[in-house]
């Protein structure tokens, strides 16, 4: 059988990212299996131990993925910071199955130190980078002069877990709502008196 080009081989393990994600999302953590991933996939379960040494490997590979997806916030003003933390943070989480995969990752890194970190480093990635718009915000004069950019790190990170905790057990959400929270939550903090 011959290699596949690099190109073809980070094709095809992309392709086996994305029918986990949708296997994780339709049937939850614990449920989804090798097997399950290689149905959706449509391919061997050799040519999927050929791309990961594991189902955890899977599921760490998973994870890096939709954390990349998220993406940078935006610092050009309270607003659109708060826009781009309910875009990038909130609203990947508001249909149920998300937040339902969001908890279960979260709850499976307590004995998974791969997931542990993972989960750290994202929360971590997402904290620090509010903390530099508050910063940013500050220096232009767009925000109040004493903003706690720590502390506005630290509660936006405990709202955006709050709402993937709440998507999560209770499936009705008014998106409308959670994006005004959100606003609310950044203008209350940063707004200039």
């Amino acid at each position: 059988m011959p290699r596949l080009t690099e190109a073809t081989a980070a094709k095809r393990r992309m392709h086996i990212l994305q029918a986990a994600a949708h296997c994780l999302f339709e049937r939850g953590l614990l449920a989804t299996s090798v097997d399950d991933v290689c149905a959706q996939a449509g391919i061997s379960k050799g040519a999927f131990y050929s791309h990961f040494p594991s189902r955890e490997a899977l599921i760490h590979a998973v994870t890096d993925m939709l954390s990349a997806e998220l993406g940078p916030v935006d610092d050009s003003s309270i607003a659109a910071l708060a826009d781009s933390v309910f875009e990038r943070q909130i609203a990947p989480a508001l249909p149920p199955a998300n937040a339902r995969f969001g908890i279960e990752i979260t709850a499976a890194s307590a004995g998974d130190l791969g997931l542990r970190e993972r989960n750290t480093a994202n929360l971590e990635r997402l904290r620090m980078a509010i903390e530099a718009a508050v910063r940013s915000l500050v220096a232009a004069g767009k925000a109040r002069p004493d903003a706690d950019a720590e502390a506005v790190g630290w509660l936006a990170q405990a709202h955006v877990m709050g709402v993937l905790c709440r998507n999560a057990v209770w499936p009705a959400q008014d998106e409308a709502a959670l994006r005004r929270a959100t606003h609310l939550l950044f203008e209350s903090l940063l707004a200039p008196v």
